[in-house]
């Protein structure tokens, strides 16, 4: 059976071709329901805008705790709630952060580890 052919990414100013749905690998991402598309839950053009608000401020370099308590500077590209929404936390600029993607996925399975077991034992 022949392949798909390329065509280029959906990404703002990406030429790369990709046999992919809509992006390129690098930006695969941007598929994802909260990606700030239009119709997606989070997102959104005040999203964006205190996003770019947050990364500017932090300079771009990830925020999280390892990364601060180990003097490690890695690149920032996301924006983290410090306290999250689902414990109360809000979209105050006081709780967001600069956090590099793979920080952000490891404090995200963290908290939802924990948000298992605190659920786990309210049900017991």
């Amino acid at each position: 059976m022949p392949k798909r052919p390329q065509k280029p990414c959906n990404a703002q100013s990406c030429n790369t071709l990709t046999r992919n749905a809509r992006y390129c690998d690098d930006h695969a991402h941007l598929d994802k329901p909260w990606s700030g598309r239009k119709g997606s839950g989070r997102g959104g053009r005040p999203w964006r805008r205190l996003r770019d608000q947050v990364l500017r401020r932090d300079h771009f370099i990830c925020q999280c705790d390892e990364c601060r308590a180990q003097d490690r500077i890695r690149p920032a590209h996301e924006v983290d709630h410090i306290v999250p929404v689902a414990e109360g936390g809000t979209d105050d600029p006081s709780n967001l952060r600069a956090i590099n993607h793979d920080c952000h996925e490891m404090k995200t399975q963290h908290e939802s580890k924990a948000g298992i077991a605190r659920r786990s034992v309210q049900n017991a």
